[in-house]
């Protein structure tokens, strides 16, 4: 089965249909969450989304904020004024479908939530943050976003290797290991490579891609100044 992976969209339309155009050949679909989010079109991500075949998605922090599940005095001020203005843009059936969102999942053998497992809305920044799920996690690969950076982290033997894909690459998985895999996000960047970011996980060959793709950006800021 062929998965395609996506996380953090953050209404951004442009950046999300740029990868899907990568993913046609995808059997099924997994999002980590955020969906909406600083981005001019949550309304017509949150559809796109809802409509890829084979689709499991999990809740991010944007999301529960958005819903008014979430404290906005966590959020930093660009986030809480983009949070105020997606919750009054958002319409019923957006509304409806991340209210139904819940916070893990697990498909095959991959588990999947958008921060760790310990707290679905924490970072995973560094090895030690890593800990705790590698703990919690009954599957081999746990899929994470939140923190919009390409990159692994690999427990085998009671070590932690922690790696950087910013710019691509793959990882393998190997029998006697476990995997926190964070494809990056599609629609806000944050490693330094302004590429939208997802991957593609091949369950037959136990290999996660990550890939990263152009998209217009200046037709997303003129859309955000206008909004």
């Amino acid at each position: 089965m062929l998965y395609g992976i996506i996380s953090d969209i953050h209404g951004n339309l442009e950046a999300l249909e740029a990868v899907l155009q990568q993913l046609t050949q995808a059997q099924a679909h997994i999002c980590l969450g955020d969906l909406v989010g600083y981005g001019p079109d949550p309304n017509e991500c949150v559809r796109r989304v809802r409509s890829l075949p084979g689709l499991v998605c999990v809740a991010g922090n944007h999301d529960l904020a958005s819903l008014g599940k979430m404290e906005i005095s966590w959020f930093n001020w660009h986030a809480r004024r983009a949070i105020v203005w997606t919750a009054e843009q958002l319409e019923p059936e957006a509304r409806e479908f991340l209210e139904s969102l819940p916070e893990t999942a697990t498909v095959e053998d991959l588990t999947i939530v958008h921060g760790s497992l310990p707290d679905p809305m924490e970072y995973i920044t560094a090895p030690t943050e890593a800990l705790g799920t590698f703990q919690m996690m009954q599957t081999p690969v746990c899929l994470i976003g939140h923190t919009h950076v390409a990159e692994y982290y690999a427990s085998a033997a009671g070590r932690v290797e922690h790696r950087y894909l910013i710019g691509g690459g793959e990882v393998k998985i190997e029998p006697g290991s476990r995997y926190i895999v964070n494809c990056g996000g599609v629609g806000q960047p944050r490693d330094g490579n302004w590429m939208a970011s997802f991957g593609i996980y091949d369950s037959e060959k136990k290999v996660i891609q990550i890939r990263r793709v152009p998209y217009d950006i200046g037709a997303v800021q003129a859309k955000m100044e206008e909004a």
